[in-house]
């Protein structure tokens, strides 16, 4: 069985190395065309991830997306593709220079926070920042770009924070420069065409659970693996990420424990779906299609 999938998640790089190490693929009897791409970074038209149809790019590559649980929940809405399968992503960190005055997130009531507002954190963003009471006047979100861009914007002093997910949150968290102020989770999910064919979607979970849980057995050998990834990727932009300390993340990164992928969780999508239809981001009376093993369930639009 062919899949072809896209995914926006640095950690499941990781994941699906090992699976394709170890023959779990092939065990299952599938043979996915896994693709990565650095969220965020196309060109797009629009203003933002709520007017733009990011999804057409990914199409190009692949037609099951693993993208985060508020763009899957548009690209459902607004095209009738359908949820497969939810995991969490680590943590979503805002950073502020080292030496600013920031050091929690009220601090940065009214601030710039610079975000890619094509990716999660146009969405996440604004959700986490309203569950700490912050009210809209008090949320400020710029377009900066790319997660390189955004180190080098808060050091330069072009926005007052900036919010990132992995691979840079590690990086950031290892730059002598920066301090955390924040961090939040980041709610993650798998879209696909329409009816997908349940047998491939429970073998393509399988395979990437078995290596979650190779990963989850033998952190300390992994650990050395995934910081090999982590410096590969800043190696490709040496001078945004010139401050990180990687001996120190060598002697004191300690990997955690990976989640499975599991079938479409209704009650967290259907809490994040509550969300999009309150600021109109999905339309009052969509259904989101969920795909929960062989059988279809949908997120119901409310009664209210």
């Amino acid at each position: 069985m062919a899949l072809n999938v896209t995914h926006e998640y640095f950690t499941w790089q990781l994941v699906q190395d090992v699976a394709e190490e170890n023959g779990y693929f092939e065990e299952e009897g599938i043979d996915p065309d896994l693709d990565y791409f650095a969220p965020g970074t196309q060109d797009h038209e629009g203003e933002n991830a709520y007017d733009a149809d990011w999804w057409e790019d990914l199409d190009e590559d692949g037609e099951t997306h693993g993208v985060c649980e508020w763009n899957a929940i548009q690209q459902a809405s607004e095209t009738g593709r359908e949820i497969i399968g939810s995991y969490s992503e680590w943590d979503r960190v805002v950073f502020a220079d080292a030496d600013s005055d920031y050091e929690t997130i009220d601090d940065l009531r009214g601030r710039s926070i610079g975000i890619n507002k094509y990716a999660t954190s146009f969405y996440s963003m604004r959700e986490m920042l309203e569950n700490e009471g912050f009210d809209e006047d008090d949320i400020v979100l710029e377009h900066v770009g790319s997660a390189e861009e955004r180190f080098d914007a808060v050091k330069d002093g072009e926005v007052d924070a900036i919010a990132v997910l992995e691979p840079y949150v590690t990086l950031g968290r290892y730059d002598e420069e920066l301090k955390e102020v924040f961090d939040g989770p980041c709610k993650a999910a798998i879209v696909t065409r329409e009816d997908p064919d349940p047998e491939t979607v429970q073998a393509f979970r399988n395979a990437l659970n078995k290596a979650v849980e190779d990963i989850n057995n033998d952190l300390d050998h992994y650990r050395d693996v995934y910081i090999d990834l982590l410096k590969e990727q800043a190696e490709e932009d040496p001078e945004a990420f010139k401050d990180i300390n990687f001996d120190r993340m060598r002697d004191e990164f300690e990997l955690r424990n990976f989640l499975p992928v599991r079938e479409a969780d209704d009650e967290r999508i259907g809490k994040t779906t509550e969300w999009m239809k309150k600021h109109g981001y999905v339309e009052e009376d969509d259904e989101i299609p969920l795909v929960k093993n062989e059988k279809k369930d949908k997120v119901k639009p409310s009664d209210d």
